[in-house]
């Protein structure tokens, strides 16, 4: 039968002094998000606010036209709930282009952050 081995214990590939870079970065981070300010309930409650308007609003007004429609031209065709739909698919539409473009802020200032982590090290590299 196969016996089970023990996995070898390899010594860190990595330098000791990067450990130290990974957690000053992360510290950097942190602070740089206590400054900013963390997200409270009330900007979180506002952002899905703003998400729920965004898929809402084109829902009601798309079933508002259908009911116009409806009353104007009968046909066998339910307009109102034709409406509904399109209007669901704009919103959530929109509510996607809306979060995407909230993503892109976070990748985007993640980036400068780490820009401005690497600069600070070179900086200190350079002193030593």
């Amino acid at each position: 039968m196969n016996e089970i081995k023990p996995t070898e214990h390899r010594p860190s590939e990595h330098r000791p002094d990067e450990f130290g870079q990974t957690v000053g970065s992360k510290e950097q981070r942190k602070i740089r998000a206590e400054q900013k300010g963390t997200v409270g309930a009330w900007s979180a409650f506002g952002a899905m606010g703003a998400v729920g308007w965004l898929v809402a609003l084109p829902v009601v007004l798309g079933s508002l036209l259908g009911v116009w429609l409806d009353h104007r031209w009968p046909t066998k065709i339910n307009w109102t709930m034709t409406m509904l739909g399109a209007g669901l698919a704009v919103g959530c539409l929109f509510a996607g282009i809306w979060m995407n473009r909230e993503k892109n802020k976070i990748i985007k200032e993640r980036e400068e952050w780490e820009q401005q982590d690497i600069r600070q090290k070179d900086g200190e590299n350079d002193h030593q």
